[in-house]
């Protein structure tokens, strides 16, 4: 091969094979070619294999999703914090003994999958069984549980007596069968007299057992199934060293031990986890894309470097949200096994975040144009939206993880994948827009924007306000009439409401602290129900705990509703704005009144930069402009630009 051509990258060719047969251009192949370029960093693995030899490609879906969990898992270990105190020790605690149960399932299910893939036979697939369980058997007692472990063979030989014979049988007919069957028949007598014997020593008869059926095993089986044995070895002994005896709380110290041997294991098998899913950029890079991304690179190549950048970060969110399922129909194992993905999540925003709050982020654009202050607009906008998905992440999770309710947990779970992939989805569109609002409207048609999801929160606001007037007049009206009976009753209808509230996806929605707030009433009045010594007094409470909630709810409302006055002001003087800018656009040179109308733009112009920055930026380099006399018309020209895009923005908010 010749020194002059270029070594591809494995994700370049991964690629090619993607789009082989779709009648792509060179144009289209050196467009893929850059974007993966530009974002190396970005669709690099989330955990490397520690080696140098390219990952194993799967053939199974089973093993696929192994990979996939294994290697998410050991991420949020790498980045798990202990130890812990109270309640988050124990939730913790199942957490990870969840995980590592739901691994060794997957594990179970992908060694199932091959030896059916490849038909392999009854013999062969029990004699695998009767490894495993070998070893699960030498992992889960100690040489003081040998009366427990000869009741354990005992049972599991009588159970599988007919199998064990078959293989037998078939291990007698094969090449130096006699010898074979006489050294197996051997070492179980030496396991049942170790098993019988005070002093025997059962584990090492088991493993000495367990290392001549491996033996017996065809070598292309096992080098098949060996990865997945062992996967279920280790998970097997890992489990054990994780629980205290006493508190069954977790065993912070054990940690490092988990990290080690799953981080020893997976560079053992050469896995890796990359962050970006290949068939994504398929599903992305549409005709229409394509054409787009074309001109952006041959008139922006800065700013088509800082869009191929985001693009594939968002993706990467996605990726990895997107392939969880519904927890709603998980069972408890399942639900806590999702924990570390999200986990995950959270620490993947915050390194977006950070990354996109560069200010290199923007090096290289020309500075003051148009182009250039929009894409800083998008960026300030998409680091304040990630760090609030963050934070509500890791609160969210930390909370539902503390209350120990497993079906809370799914709820929590499954809001929280519509909340991030609608927020990512929408930082894509908004991206996009930027350059074509043609192909927004063709990639996300239904994506909701921030306003659609501020009215849902609005209206169900709004809605449960409606619902506690409607009930406090009767409160009051039963507390006055001390009615205790009607009282009790009419109080479990408001806490239902709140309740009801609480657990709708528009909750998720709230800020932080407006979510702590009402998170803080929302127990507090709970509590107050439950208390039992004084049931007058607990109602009473109820009551003004209710007058309490509505009040905040009031406040709550009335902050959100003050933002439509503003909204209003700034449509019309956005609307004057661009009036007046198409006029000095038709005025020539020093015509008259040029500079009066100059004047009045100058000072309606600068009210919208309270809240709009980029507005006052592009005035001011209008101004610059014409105290340098120059003749070109191209601030204007963009401030009047900007100024149409405002009084859409606007209108569209106002409704």
């Amino acid at each position: 091969m010749s020194s002059s051509m270029e070594r591809e990258s494995s994700p370049l060719i991964q690629a090619r094979k993607l789009v082989r047969g779709k009648a792509l251009s060179q144009q289209d192949l050196q467009l893929l070619k850059e974007i993966l370029q530009y974002t190396e960093g970005e669709l690099g693995p989330l955990l490397d294999s520690g080696s140098r030899q390219p990952s194993p490609a799967a053939d199974s879906p089973q093993l696929v999703r192994l990979q996939r969990s294994l290697g998410l898992f050991l991420v949020f270990l790498n980045h798990f914090s202990g130890p812990k105190p109270g309640k988050e020790r124990v939730a913790m605690g199942q957490v990870l003994s969840h995980s590592l149960n739901e691994l060794k399932a997957i594990a179970q299910e992908a060694n199932a999958e091959v030896l059916q893939t490849h038909e392999e036979p009854a013999w062969v697939v029990y004699l695998l069984d009767f490894i495993a369980s070998l070893r699960t058997m030498a992992t889960s007692f100690g040489p003081e549980d040998s009366f427990q472990l000869l009741d354990d063979w005992a049972a599991f030989v009588q159970e599988r007596r007919d199998s064990f014979k078959e293989m037998l049988s078939v291990l007698a007919d094969g090449p130096g069968g006699e010898d074979r069957v006489a050294s197996l028949n051997s070492h179980m007598k030496t396991l049942n007299r170790a098993l019988q014997d005070a002093d025997g020593r059962p584990i090492e008869a088991i493993h000495r057992l367990v290392d001549l059926l491996e033996t017996f095993v065809p070598a292309e089986t096992l080098s098949r199934v060996e990865p997945l044995l062992l996967v279920q070895h280790v998970l097997d002994t890992l489990r054990l060293v994780l629980m205290w005896p006493l508190d069954q709380g977790i065993n912070w110290g054990a940690l490092a031990q988990i990290r080690g041997s799953l981080t020893w294991l997976w560079n053992h098998l050469g896995w890796s986890l990359p962050r970006f899913d290949d068939r994504r950029l398929e599903s992305m890079l549409t005709q229409d894309v394509r054409a787009t991304l074309k001109g952006v690179r041959g008139s922006q190549p800065k700013a088509f470097r800082l869009l191929a950048h985001s693009l594939a970060s968002h993706l990467t969110i996605l990726g990895l949200v997107d392939p969880i399922p519904g927890a709603g129909n998980m069972s408890e194992q399942e639900r806590y096994a999702a924990v570390p993905t999200y986990f995950v999540v959270e620490h993947e925003l915050g390194r977006l975040a950070e990354q996109l709050g560069q200010v290199q982020a923007l090096a290289g654009l020309p500075e003051g144009a148009e182009d250039t202050l929009l894409l800083a607009a998008f960026l300030r906008q998409a680091v304040l939206t990630l760090c609030q998905d963050q934070n509500t992440t890791y609160e969210l999770l930390h909370e539902a993880l503390a209350q120990g309710d497993a079906d809370n947990l799914a709820l929590t779970l499954d809001h929280l994948k519509s909340g991030l992939i609608n927020h990512q989805r929408q930082l894509m569109a908004d991206l996009v827009k930027l350059f074509s609002p043609e192909i927004r409207q063709s990639m996300f048609p239904n994506s909701p924007t921030l306003k659609d999801e501020g009215d849902q929160l609005r209206q169900r606001l709004y809605r449960l306000w409606e619902q506690l007037a409607r009930l406090l007049p009767r409160l009051r009206g039963q507390v006055r009439e001390k009615d205790y009976l009607r009282l009790s009753l009419t109080l479990f209808q408001a806490h239902n409401h709140v309740t009801a509230f609480r657990r709708s996806p528009e909750f998720f929605l709230i800020r932080a602290r407006d979510r702590s707030e009402m998170d803080r009433l929302t127990a507090a009045f709970g509590r107050i129900l439950d208390a039992q010594s004084d049931l007058e007094f607990a109602l009473v409470s109820g009551v003004e705990l209710v007058e309490e909630l509505f009040a905040y709810l009031e406040d709550f409302l009335g902050r959100i509703n003050a933002r439509s006055p503003l909204i209003s002001h700034d449509l019309m003087v956005a609307k004057e704005a661009f009036r007046l800018s198409q006029q000095l656009q038709e005025s020539q040179g020093a015509a008259p009144g040029r500079i009066r109308l100059a004047k009045i733009l100058i000072q309606s112009t600068k009210k919208l930069g309270v809240r709009d920055p980029q507005t006052l930026a592009l005035l001011r380099r209008w101004v610059r402009s014409e105290r340098g006399r120059h003749e070109t018309p191209d601030p204007i020209d963009a401030l009047s630009s900007h100024l149409e895009r405002l009084v859409t923005r606007l209108e569209a908010a106002q409704g």
